[in-house]
């Protein structure tokens, strides 16, 4: 009996040190490729752009509006974030699960 125990355990800290490890892997491959300063980049780049069209536009006595010149549509729907919300998800799973398992032990720790 006491077998099967210590290799359920084992098998859940596994899968937890496995989860974990992953999740450390996909962020530092994210950091180390530039995700976040390309993104950051391409703000820029469009930020420079509508300033050049803004003189430009100023320069040439055009009726000038704010809103000609600010990227209205934010589009967060990517490919990493549908990953990172699917490995949330995974995760909240794999925690609810831990608990509801650690919590189930408890109570037959205390009830035996």
């Amino acid at each position: 009996m006491e077998d099967k125990k210590s290799s359920k355990g084992k098998n859940i800290t596994r899968i937890v040190v496995f989860t974990l490890l992953i999740l450390y892997s996909t962020l530092y491959i994210m950091q180390a490729l530039g995700y976040y300063e390309y993104s950051n980049n391409k703000n820029n780049t469009l930020t420079n752009e509508a300033i050049k069209r803004f003189e430009n536009d100023i320069k040439n006595g055009k009726n000038v509006k704010a809103s000609d010149y600010i990227n209205k549509k934010n589009d967060y729907n990517n490919k990493i974030s549908r990953s990172g919300l699917a490995i949330s998800n995974l995760i909240e799973n794999i925690f609810d699960n831990a608990m509801g398992f650690v919590f189930k032990e408890i109570s037959k720790a205390i009830d035996d």
